[in-house]
């Protein structure tokens, strides 16, 4: 899989490197002032930050990623997922219950635990790659579109700030409303494919921020 986001390669500063099952995730460069944390999820101007195609001189304007709070539903299933285990173990201890009446099958007890987590660690890597790597990023020229479909598939889709025709948001709900995060939509000019970014913070700020970018390579 390719770097999504590398390093500048001439750029004075010691550079960190972010892994996450063997993934090179983020390349942050150590500068003096902050930067953008490796989670954010909405950031303007981030600092220390490109990615793969990105121009020499580019900029990248605008960093934006779904909220974390989107993870929730997923981080309670695991949880859940995690102790189902134990709790099958205490009943069984509390009404003296054998799941696994054959020897044989007893003795492999370990394995079945084992396969059984490896399961559980593999939803919560995918779900978490996804979130991660579903970026949406507006730079001085382009707008980039990252999607994320498993380790080894992603699609960039970008188009230039002088194809941007409109944008706007929409955020319907209490909990989106609550957190301040909704749908962010960019049309395009033409024949040319239209850009969302799915439940992203500070909708309003972000339309106002490619609004003015728009009118600027107009």
């Amino acid at each position: 899989m390719n770097d999504i986001f590398v390093a500048p390669k001439n750029h004075k500063g010691d550079i960190i490197k972010k892994h996450v099952g063997g993934l090179k995730l983020f390349s942050l460069l150590k500068q003096d002032g902050p930067h953008m944390n490796i989670f954010s999820s909405f950031c303007k101007d981030p600092k220390g930050v490109t990615f793969q195609t990105q121009k020499q001189g580019e900029v990248i304007i605008l960093f934006l990623r779904s909220h974390f709070i989107t993870n929730l539903y997923w981080i309670a299933i695991s949880i859940v997922l995690i102790f189902i285990p134990l709790i099958i173990a205490i009943f069984s201890s509390l009404f003296e219950i054998r799941i696994l009446s054959s020897p044989i099958a007893s003795h492999f007890m370990t394995v079945y635990i084992l396969f059984y987590y490896l399961i559980v660690f593999s939803f919560v890597f995918v779900n978490f790659l996804h979130w991660f790597y579903n970026v949406f990023i507006v730079t001085s020229e382009r707008v980039v579109d990252i999607d994320y479909s498993d380790i080894v598939i992603h699609n960039i889709a970008v188009t230039k700030l002088s194809h941007v025709q409109d944008v706007n948001y929409t955020q319907s709900g209490f909990i989106p409303t609550l957190f301040n995060y909704g749908n962010l939509f960019v049309q395009t000019a033409g024949t040319e494919i239209n850009f969302e970014a799915t439940a992203v913070p500070k909708p309003r700020e972000a339309t106002h921020i490619i609004g003015d970018l728009i009118g600027k390579a107009k």
